[in-house]
């Protein structure tokens, strides 16, 4: 059987104008046969930490072998450069903004070459505002086909991470940490994982108490519909990440708080 071709699409582009499909023609063209995914086009405006966070959350349920276009570039244009990456046996095409930092902390990079080669972009005439569609677009459907990757150009000395504070043990022993996503239902995901919680006090305990920018949420709920409608509550959730929530509403805006607000997990009674 042929080999399968999953090349996958993740934006701040939206769903109403042109650009994402425009960046699909241009797959389609060189890589007909390929299975187009859109894993989603609703990252905020130039939000290159959300945008971090989602690829690093849908990377390893892909098989090995896709090739994963990421566009979120508010500096498209400029100097940075666009790069080719292999993680967990997939391929990542994103601008050197930092969006690969999430992704960077949990896989080994296995292979890493800057995008400079133009006989695989669309056109020698690369539309300064739309490097998705002209430069990486066409470089993901070349790459998804067995084109080796160091036919794309030299590998980086070093490439641009995000400055992300990693959760820390507090002098009373708690366990801090700070909302790192807010998703669809308007749910706090903090970076405080059930992994990290069982490192710190040997198990993630009964008699957790959860704090969001100094207000108690309580102890953490093993699912929403343990709250009262309107209730916040706090949970371990599908990612493996604390959350805090509110039954029915939408936990940001009625708590008050966003990204980079303080999580605090202590031990009730101590």
């Amino acid at each position: 059987m042929p080999k399968q071709r999953i090349i996958t699409l993740l934006t701040d582009f939206g769903c109403s104008g042109p650009y994402a499909a425009e960046m699909k023609g241009v797959i389609l063209n060189i890589a007909p046969t390929a299975t187009v995914v859109d894993i989603t086009h609703d990252i905020p405006p130039g939000d290159i930490l959300a945008g971090a966070f989602v690829l690093r959350q849908v990377l390893t349920y892909f098989p090995a072998g896709t090739v994963h276009c990421v566009v979120v570039d508010p500096t498209v244009g400029t100097d940075r450069r666009i790069i080719a990456a292999k993680y967990a046996g997939q391929i990542i095409v994103f601008p050197d903004n930092g969006i690969i930092s999430l992704v960077e902390q949990d896989q080994p990079l296995e292979q890493i070459a800057v995008v400079r080669n133009q006989k695989y972009f669309l056109t020698p005439a690369v539309s300064p505002t739309f490097h998705g569609r002209d430069i990486i677009a066409p470089v993901a459907a070349h790459l998804s086909g067995g084109m080796a990757m160091d036919r794309m150009g030299p590998t980086p000395g070093k490439f641009k991470l995000l400055d992300i504070p990693a959760p820390s043990v507090d002098r009373d022993g708690s366990l801090v940490g700070r909302v790192i996503y807010v998703d669809h239902f308007g749910n706090l995901i903090s970076d405080i994982s059930a992994d990290l919680l069982q490192q710190t006090w040997s198990s993630a305990p009964a008699d957790v108490e959860v704090v969001l920018a100094g207000r108690s949420i309580g102890p953490l709920k093993a699912a929403y519909a343990f709250a009262e409608p309107g209730e916040p509550l706090a949970l371990i959730n599908s990612m493996s990440l604390v959350e805090v929530a509110l039954n029915g509403s939408r936990a940001c805006d009625s708590l008050n708080a966003g990204v980079g607000s303080e999580i605090r997990l202590t031990r009730r009674g101590r």
